[in-house]
């Protein structure tokens, strides 16, 4: 795979667009409050610079035939494509990208390859960090809907290049010998072992409600986990549980909405903590999640912090956007205004 950069640079002056779209509806994805059905927008001008951005894709994404779609939205821009592979090393690239030139870099996957670009830019000094444009094309595309970035190609490209990046938070999680970032929903207990039921086939087939499909063996065989945890200081002792969320995004595994009222601009955690109980219990936390009222349960215990520590026993494995990690998160914090990224208009 040829990963050289090119050196071509191409101008675009400033213009005004006129963008005409029209929405399906679909599973109830956001949109840009800017861009309704019907309606007509003449987009500002704007000081994007369009000369050079660094584009990652990843061919597993699932909708990565929609890449060719993508490259001609881009053909007039002086672009670098690499495929995302366990053999690419992204700091170094974006710090190669970054000495070329680049502002801004694209991430052209789903929310696990918009966690692992959220890792590189972290390592990058604030004052030359550049800025993100997400081209959703994976099977869920959380992240990208709280942002209300459109799903289809050419309305998240129209998007990227007729609004100015707006910064957006991110969240750092430390435990025994390591630090990492994410920019959607950790989400620890037995959401964990739901997720290790998706195999790629059941992704393929269910699509966006693969993790209700997973979900349904697990129901039966909850596990308990014993937590304790300090939430900006207030402190929950053996408390039995079912599932911890940290979000910083409104919705996971497939737009199921686990934190209604999180803002990836507020500055603060959502903390979820989901109590152990009996099958009606779950039942009702289940209906309370499609009514939309499910942090009013008994069983759930919501707060909104900057900081959370966590102990567990047994220990609790989390999915950080979809990613299994083995180690055991001890503390979470809130990373304000981390990231400048391109996002619809946000409720």
């Amino acid at each position: 795979m040829d990963h050289q950069y090119s050196t071509a640079i191409s101008f675009r002056p400033l213009i005004c667009i006129e963008i005409e779209v029209v929405f399906k509806k679909h599973l109830g994805l956001h949109r840009p409050k800017a861009v309704a059905q019907g309606s007509h927008l003449w987009a500002k001008e704007t000081a994007i610079d369009l000369m050079k951005n660094l584009i990652f894709w990843n061919q597993g994404s699932g909708k990565s035939e929609s890449i060719e779609e993508l490259r001609a939205e881009l053909q007039s821009t002086s672009s670098n494509w690499i495929e995302l592979t366990r053999e690419v090393d992204l700091p170094v690239e974006i710090e190669k990208a970054i000495n070329q030139g680049c502002s801004t870099v694209i991430a052209a996957g789903g929310d696990g390859t918009v966690n692992a670009i959220v890792n590189a830019l972290m390592t990058v000094n604030e004052d030359k960090r550049p800025t993100l444009a997400i081209i959703p094309l994976g099977t869920a595309n959380d992240f990208s809907g709280t942002l209300a970035i459109p799903d289809e190609v050419e309305l998240a490209v129209r998007l990227f290049q007729t609004t100015k990046p707006s910064w957006v938070d991110m969240v750092r999680i430390n435990g025994v010998g390591f630090q990492r970032y994410y920019a959607n929903v950790a989400a620890g207990g037995n959401c964990v072992r739901v997720s290790e039921q998706l195999t790629d086939e059941i992704k393929n087939r269910w699509g966006p409600f693969s993790y209700i499909r997973g979900s349904v063996e697990i129901l039966a065989d909850m596990q308990t986990y014993r937590i304790t945890a300090d939430i900006d200081g207030e402190r929950f002792e053996q408390l039995d549980s079912w599932a911890v969320l940290v979000a910083n995004g409104r919705t996971n595994a497939g737009r199921i909405e686990v934190a209604p009222e999180a803002s990836p601009q507020d500055g603060m955690l959502d903390v979820v903590i989901i109590k152990d109980g009996g099958v009606m219990d779950m039942v009702e936390i289940v209906a309370g999640n499609l009514l939309g009222n499910f942090l009013e349960c008994e069983q759930v215990i919501f707060r909104q912090a900057k900081c959370l520590r966590l102990h567990s026993e047994p220990p609790m494995r989390f999915t950080l956007d979809g990613e299994v990690i083995d180690q055991e998160p001890v503390e979470f914090n809130i990373v304000a205004n981390a990231i400048r990224i391109h996002t619809g208009e946000l409720s």
